[in-house]
């Protein structure tokens, strides 16, 4: 196997997922159809079901099997970016306006909906029964981050703790799932199933700090969304944790929602950075990083091995 091999199973699954999007009830709904299907079409840094492929080929690749569970998992994930983007009204999404712009915050809630169903029933038809529990648990556990992140708006604290947790809950677990299903579903060994699996988690959590990095770095030009909108939202990620933890007395009287409506954003920014905590945020990635190729070296050389390894490095060497 190598890289036009997965390129051309990529292909595929997109194949699987434009297919999921023009069947069943919900295309009955052609604002949502069509809102969700540009969303698609912007074109997601498709990491998952990439992920995914890569893991099913430690063991014995069966592509009628594998492609569907790939498409399930990417429409997992795009769900929970719509109801997100619900949740914290953001304004855009892959460089389009967010879904619940397009169509309404109803309409938005209803669509992510939709591809859950989507996705439960390719799930439930092409794979094993125990990844489609796998996904159910995953969905538990991601609905009970987000709530858990809810409860805690507007609630600043230099918690490193907190804001790792959040992370596992909301993004390493998709990552690990994406890996653990592909593996599962390809009957590899139980200890490349373990490997592969803690190497995604830890690579996941490296993704997100690197998103929380950005999203006081970056510019909504490079990353297709806006920025400090975690900030605007009332939520505490881990750059802002660890300057918390630098200079309490400066930041807290601005960490209000009246002071942040007003404006004091920027200012914010520019105290987080003067504390260092970019780069103490930047450090604590590439550690997760060094953990999820650690995890990787345990199983055997292969092109999936090596290019797992290319894609969990990637993961913090990006700029959108």
């Amino acid at each position: 196997m190598n890289s036009d091999f997965l390129e051309q199973e990529l292909a595929e699954v997109r194949k699987v997922i434009d297919e999921a999007l023009r069947t069943g009830r919900g295309a009955a709904n052609a604002n949502i159809t069509a809102s969700v299907g540009a969303l698609f079409r912007a074109g997601g840094k498709f990491l998952r079901p990439r992920i995914l492929l890569l893991s099913a080929m430690t063991g014995k690749y069966a592509p009628e099997r594998i492609r569907p569970l790939a498409a399930a998992v990417e429409l997992l994930h795009t769900a929970t970016l719509i109801h997100d983007d619900v949740i914290d009204d953001s304004p855009s999404r892959r460089g389009l306006p967010a879904v619940h712009v397009v169509t309404g915050q109803k309409d938005a809630v209803l669509a992510g909906d939709w591809l859950f169903s989507r996705c439960f029933l390719l799930a439930a038809e092409r794979s094993s029964p125990e990844n489609a529990r796998n996904l159910a648990r995953a969905i538990d556990i991601i609905v009970s981050a987000e709530m858990r992140q809810d409860a805690g708006r507007w609630d600043f604290t230099p918690s490193v703790r907190d804001c790792l947790r959040k992370i596992g809950g909301k993004t390493a677990t998709l990552f690990a799932l994406a890996a653990r299903a592909g593996a599962v579903e390809a009957k590899a060994p139980e200890r490349i199933v373990s490997a592969v699996s803690r190497a995604a988690w830890a690579a996941g959590i490296a993704f997100q700090i690197q998103d929380d990095i950005l999203d006081w770095t970056g510019s909504e030009t490079e990353t297709g969304k806006t920025v400090r909108n975690d900030l605007a939202e009332g939520f505490c990620t881990l750059p802002l944790a660890l300057a918390l933890r630098e200079t309490p007395e400066t930041l807290a009287p601005l960490l209000t929602h009246e002071a942040i409506g007003s404006g004091a954003g920027s200012e914010i920014a520019k105290i987080v950075a003067a504390t260092g905590s970019i780069e103490e945020a930047a450090a604590r990635a590439k550690a997760y990083r060094d953990r999820s190729l650690n995890d990787l070296a345990r199983i055997p050389a292969s092109y999936a091995r090596d290019e797992l390894e290319r894609v969990f490095t990637s993961f913090i060497d990006r700029s959108k």
